[in-house]
């Protein structure tokens, strides 16, 4: 038997193959044919491995409602070099079939001038609904939800919300939970779908509200929002203002889109490289993105140089130095990139925070200690046994019974110190870890040779 998923990659192979055929022959017939029963995360798929001049051309052979759902499933790049082609007038009733948060999102990706002249393009109603939500910062809860969402007033009875679920059902794609507002808009709470249905028709429908649903304030960072979905275990949270008015609605999709869009930039961050970078990024953007963290890198890397340059007589007089060297310095390194991996993603999910910093940093400092004893005393007879100097071995176990300690030290106050002066903690951490633990390794195993020079030779 085929497994499911060999097969389906089999099948996305073929249908490239296919698609690339009937470009070259143009048999838009036929390509319009093969997109009208693809998802359109699969079409998006496709499109994403083409060229620049195919991608353009077949995104045009999409109807409105298909490239509306296309385009937000598209890779950045792919949806750059097609919003450059693409006429302000297609684009706007693009946008025009587009949920609210997802066509904010492509506006915000225009010039000023583009976004001005599609906005102009688009229903009064939904023009000024977009406009509203440009307002907020991408990264909060204003920037990531939707106005459309299904709302009664609090002395409506279930009947009534029901016929509103009905009624917006042709608008809104997925209701999950009905809101009530008082007669200020104020959120008053949530009723979940499954509740407003097996609730009696004539009851209040303030009585059907689910107090365990909480709601949160428009300006609060998208990923203390993924937070409370993941602690909550939500699909759907409203957004209120300082007033605890209705504003709008998160869903579940998008914060799956939130928590790979942080998770992403964290790993970029940690290894100095820009969010927006990519694989299919033109080569001198990417250039331009990466090169100064790498001279960067390279004033740390001359650092270790040094450290080096001043224990040369010391290599000079016991080669054998020289062949342990890195060990010390990649053993450290791994150390510390582990720590500071695991503080990292803890801050992310909120579990590492200044009042608990302390605790974590002595977990942390007893784990570097008993590593570094652990891997130390390993290397040392190592070092012992293949060039029978027992002094080497001692200093090479005492190194790297140091640098393990130390990598896992500054794997942990790295990234604090950078939250406490409020950057990014995983902004360029592996590079200065890395740095550190090559420059300290080095010194600990040099300066103890050297100061047990007398017994090594």
């Amino acid at each position: 038997m085929v497994p499911v998923v060999k097969k389906e990659k089999e099948e996305d192979i073929r249908s490239l193959a296919q698609l690339k055929e009937w470009i070259r022959l143009n048999r838009e017939f036929d390509i319009i044919g093969l997109f009208s029963v693809l998802h359109p995360a699969d079409i998006a798929d496709l499109i994403d491995n083409l060229d620049e001049q195919e991608k353009i051309r077949l995104f045009s052979l999409l109807d409105v409602e298909k490239a509306s759902d296309v385009i937000t499933e598209l890779s950045d790049v792919s949806r750059e070099q097609i919003l450059e082609d693409i006429s302000d007038k297609k684009l706007a009733k693009i946008i025009d079939e587009m949920d609210s948060d997802d066509a904010a999102d492509v506006i915000a990706e225009l010039s000023e001038d583009q976004a001005r002249t599609v906005l102009e393009k688009i229903e009064p109603e939904g023009s000024e609904d977009l406009r509203e939500l440009l307002k907020y910062g991408e990264d909060t809860a204003g920037g990531i939800m939707q106005s459309e969402l299904v709302s009664v007033n609090s002395d409506a009875i279930i009947n009534k919300a029901l016929s509103a679920v009905v009624q917006a059902s042709d608008e809104i794609e997925n209701v999950y939970n009905v809101f009530v507002v008082d007669n200020d808009g104020k959120l008053i709470g949530a009723i979940p779908l499954q509740r407003l249905i097996t609730s009696k028709r004539n009851s209040p429908a303030i009585e059907a509200i689910d107090n365990t649903i909480p709601s949160v304030d428009v300006n609060v960072d998208q990923e203390e929002v993924a937070r409370m979905f993941e602690k909550y275990d939500l699909v759907d949270l409203p957004v209120v203002d300082g007033k605890n008015r209705l504003l709008g609605r998160i869903t579940i999709d998008d914060i799956i889109d939130v928590m790979e869009e942080e998770t992403s930039e964290d790993i970029y961050r940690i290894a100095g490289l820009g969010e927006d970078d990519s694989v299919f990024s033109e080569p001198i953007e990417s250039v331009k993105k990466r090169l100064p963290w790498l001279y960067i890198n390279l004033m740390t890397a001359l650092t270790s140089a040094l450290v080096i340059g001043f224990f040369e007589n010391t290599i000079k007089m016991v080669i054998a130095l020289a062949v342990f060297m890195p060990v010390v310095a990649a053993i450290g390194g791994n150390a510390g990139s582990q720590t500071l991996t695991l503080i990292v993603r803890g801050m992310a999910l909120g579990e590492v925070t200044f009042e608990n910093s302390k605790k974590a940093l002595y977990k942390q400092i007893t784990v570097g200690i008993v590593n570094g004893l652990a891997v130390g005393i390993i290397i040392g007879i190592i070092a012992y046994l293949w060039k029978g100097m027992p002094v080497l071995g001692m200093v090479l176990g005492l190194a790297m019974t140091i640098n393990v300690f130390v990598g896992t030290l500054i794997g942990t106050l790295i990234p604090l110190s950078l939250k406490w002066l409020k950057a990014d903690p995983a902004l360029g951490s592996h590079i200065f870890v890395t740095a550190f633990t090559d420059a300290f390794g080095f010194l600990s195993f040099l300066g103890l040779a050297t100061i047990f020079l007398k017994l090594l030779v």
